[in-house]
């Protein structure tokens, strides 16, 4: 909690602010800090993920690009810009999606032109 009073951040909850201090540690390298939140987000990441079909691609496919996704949120976050990490994680998750069906999409595409 030391860390978000020290960078001037105010939190709706003590909740909000747990969660804060949690990403900054996995971000730092924190192991145990890193499995805690993938764990707590995953079932939010597959539930994102089931909005979504990619033609030749198991369902799994996407979950992982979620989860990369999460990752990448939680490698970015800066609680100074906005200090809810569910809101920006929401963002990542569901661009790294939507980035790899395009991918996929144009690399198909691009084949069938050859």
């Amino acid at each position: 909690m030391a860390i978000a009073k020290e960078k001037g951040i105010e939190f709706v909850s003590a909740a909000q602010q747990d969660e804060y201090e949690m990403v900054l540690k996995a971000s730092n390298g924190d192991i145990i800090a890193l499995e805690h939140i993938i764990t707590k987000y995953k079932n939010f990441v597959k539930a994102k993920a089931k909005s979504y079909f990619l033609v030749g691609a198991d369902k799994e496919d996407i979950i992982q690009e979620g989860m990369i996704g999460l990752y990448k949120a939680i490698r970015d976050f800066d609680g100074s810009k906005t200090n809810s990490f569910k809101c920006f994680a929401e963002i990542c998750i569901t661009r790294q999606i939507i980035t790899a069906i395009k991918i996929k999409v144009y690399a198909n595409t691009w084949f069938k032109l050859i």
